[in-house]
């Protein structure tokens, strides 16, 4: 699977613990703009996430995608016109103002607990690990997001 991550996504994952995990399961690219967000900003803020980011897009594991057209003032606008240029099976974000927008429009999205699902439905998070990542991120999701994972990943019988 081949998602666009915006800031929200990409922090969250990171601070869970779990970005590695995910960008080993899928295919992640943020645009450029959320690159500039979360690592050249928060760099310059000495934020440990960002370093992190740094370090995986380095790596290979996250890709910095060029934006076709003109660049937007937000990485949430780069991310619908990065998808909308086609090659990407969803967007991850947890900005819920967002994620209105995306349904609006028809644009697949995860949040960071469905990626845990999602890592745990393909058997690359056994449900003890899917479980522990669930709580590690849970400080940063809702309550009945955490909850609805938790029930899937709970119930969810083994392969």
């Amino acid at each position: 699977m081949k998602i666009i991550m915006d800031a929200d996504c990409i922090i969250k994952l990171t601070k869970a613990g779990l970005k590695e995990r995910v960008c080993r399961a899928f295919s992640v690219s943020i645009p450029q703009r959320v690159k500039e967000e979360v690592v050249d900003n928060g760099l310059a803020k000495e934020l440990p996430d960002a370093a992190m980011v740094a370090d995986n897009i380095e790596r290979g594991f996250i890709a910095v995608r060029e934006v076709p057209g003109p660049k937007n003032s937000v990485g949430e606008k780069d991310a619908v016109a990065l998808f909308q240029a086609g090659g990407f099976d969803a967007i991850g974000s947890d900005d819920k103002q967002f994620i209105r927008h995306l349904r609006l429009f028809g644009i697949p999205y995860m949040t960071p607990a469905t990626c845990i699902a999602a890592l745990h439905k393909q058997g690359a998070l056994k449900q003890a690990e899917a479980l522990k990542s669930l709580d590690e991120l849970a400080a940063h999701i809702s309550e009945s997001e955490y909850h609805t994972v938790k029930f899937f990943i709970e119930k969810r019988r083994p392969k």
